[in-house]
């Protein structure tokens, strides 16, 4: 391993890293110093950002140091080391503001929280505080509802605040500071697109290294480049993933004229990233609005498209967009919302916690869409508690966040294009039952599938399965019922965010141990650079010098 190569590597990226954090410093000095008191009762964050800015400053440093006799060459071992490096250490640089501000008390829950930010889950753990008549703070009880005996105790993280102009007690998400909840939507927005991909923008060509660190972090089987250089590949990537999401801005505060700018900034953050943070405890159901909804919509849709089709559609080759997956994402999302909105047509509604009649046609239209779209991109918002909806309902939605969006997008999942490559495979091998003389090559539209690429993703596939079953065993081992840990597992390692039974969209996964927050981390990290880059530092001879 060339250590000396991968710490000067380190230090750069910590530096560039370091100028992300002055966004949301400049947002925590801007509240605390400029707006008035009374319009930000919630805890200030300044000096946080600030602290961490001077450690990524001086951690920077530090490897640069430590890597000052290194040349730049990467070769693939290390590169994928790299890659495992900056995700373990930027959510450990990112965890930083939610530690030192106070907003979690203990390390472990700022690094997940910081994990599931920048591997776009959207699990989190800030929970409200609660407390008896005589001010004591006591322990909140979580229901599994499938099971009556698995009842979870757990303390909530953050501290209640009262708001002077109104007199209302904010609770949970609305009594963090507005700069803390910008900061883990924003971390959502960078780790969609990939952190590793925006280094690539502003980092001189690695050669052959720098190719392993774009593909060992961009989703999906096949690596299609847009620009025969790496560089202006990863440039056109995020000049067009800040073009929509200034598109999404505009179009929410177009429509939705009470809706906050900040508001509308942090869900375009986590939506176009498909993570699925928000700044109120309702997600998107908060704002009751239709038109939001629906931009919420289709921007979850767009986020889960290949963004290489983009730019062929901007060049005007539409025929390159008509590819299978590309239809089969599309159909997915068709099919399943129709059924999903059936399945709950008539059924009781329930919003927000809040009884509301049964759903009508277009109340459940709305509703299934939603929902569906939200667990096929792996977004995770949700506007209705569909952990009451009818059991086929939610297996349905349970099954929609294995599918995923396409490769090359910022949804999880295992990706439609593996489907559709999976489905070729197999009627090949088949065929070859009957027909074993016929040479048969597998193409994905022009490209040529070889026997390496198809190996990979019928191993893909095992590793997904086997993954959840040992997750959900793990989880069960923790003391989870088992509904709850299937569902945890799905969550996580499709970086979903959603769940059912005791992670539902009323609950808080708060009551998970030490042990279990830890295998948590480990799922979501796991399932954001799908699977090998993780697994392969298992294997001693990774270690071993050539």
């Amino acid at each position: 391993m060339r250590y000396y190569e991968i710490f000067r590597i380190l230090g750069r990226f910590f530096l560039y890293f370091s100028f992300l954090i002055l966004f949301p410093l400049c947002i925590a000095v801007y509240f605390e110093f400029i707006e008035l008191p009374e319009a930000h009762p919630q805890p200030h964050s300044s000096k946080a950002f600030l602290l961490t800015f001077f450690f990524c400053i001086a951690l920077a440093i530090f490897f640069r140091f430590l890597g000052q006799s290194g040349t730049g060459l990467l070769f693939r071992r290390d590169s994928i080391f790299l890659v495992m490096a900056i995700w373990i250490l930027s959510s450990f640089v990112a965890a930083l503001p939610f530690y030192f501000s106070g907003t979690f008390k203990s390390p472990l829950d700022a690094y997940f929280e910081s994990m599931s930010a920048l591997t776009t889950t959207g699990a989190s753990l800030m929970a409200p505080k609660t407390f008896d008549a005589d001010g004591k703070e006591i322990p909140t009880t979580v229901s599994a509802q499938s099971d009556s005996l698995s009842l979870y105790d757990y303390y909530g993280t953050i501290d209640p605040v009262k708001d002077t102009r109104t007199g209302e007690v904010l609770e949970g998400i609305e009594a963090v500071g507005r700069a803390i909840l910008v900061w883990r939507s924003f971390l959502q927005w960078l780790g969609g697109m990939g952190i590793v991909v925006l280094f690539l923008t502003v980092l001189p060509a690695l050669g052959v290294g720098g190719k392993t660190l774009y593909q060992t972090e961009m989703t999906g089987p096949v690596k299609e480049g847009i620009s025969p250089r790496l560089k202006e590949t990863a440039s056109l990537l995020w000049k067009l993933y800040i073009c929509l999401s200034v598109l999404e801005v505009s179009l929410l505060l177009f429509t939705n004229s009470a809706l906050p700018f900040l508001d509308a900034v942090c869900i375009t953050f986590s939506n176009l990233s498909t993570g699925g943070f928000t700044l109120h405890e309702e997600s998107i159901g908060y704002y009751n609005n239709a038109y939001t909804e629906w931009i919420v919509i289709l921007f979850m849709i767009l986020g889960s498209i290949n963004f290489g089709l983009y730019f062929h559609v901007i060049r005007m080759k539409f025929r390159k967009i008509s590819k299978s997956d590309f239809f089969l994402f599309l159909a997915l999302i068709l099919i399943g919302s129709l059924l999903t909105s059936f399945a709950i047509l008539g059924t009781p509604k329930e919003e927000l916690g809040n009884q509301a009649g049964i759903y009508s046609p277009s109340d459940a239209f709305r509703s299934g869409i939603f929902q569906w779209v939200s667990a096929q991109s792996s977004t995770g918002y949700f506007t209705a508690n569909y952990d009451l909806w009818p059991l086929n309902a939610q297996i349905g939605l349970l099954l929609a966040m294995f599918f995923g969006g396409m490769a090359g997008s910022t949804s999880g999942g295992i990706k439609t294009t593996r489907y559709c490559l999976f489905w070729k495979i197999a009627r090949n091998r088949l065929e070859g039952l009957f027909r074993p003389e016929t040479i048969r090559i597998i193409r994905f539209g022009k490209i040529e599938i070889d026997h390496t690429t198809a190996i990979m993703v019928l191993l893909f596939f095992c590793v997904a399965f086997f993954s959840s079953v040992i997750g959900a065993s793990l989880f069960i081992i923790t003391g989870i019922d088992l509904e709850t840990s299937v569902s945890l597992i799905s969550s996580l390692i499709n970086n979903v965010g959603i769940g059912f039974r005791g992670s539902g969209p009323t609950q808080q996964i708060n009551f998970l141990s030490p042990i279990a927050k830890g295998l948590s981390i480990f799922w979501m990290l796991i399932g954001r650079l799908e699977y090998f880059a993780i697994l392969v530092l298992f294997f001693p001879t990774f270690w071993k010098a050539k």
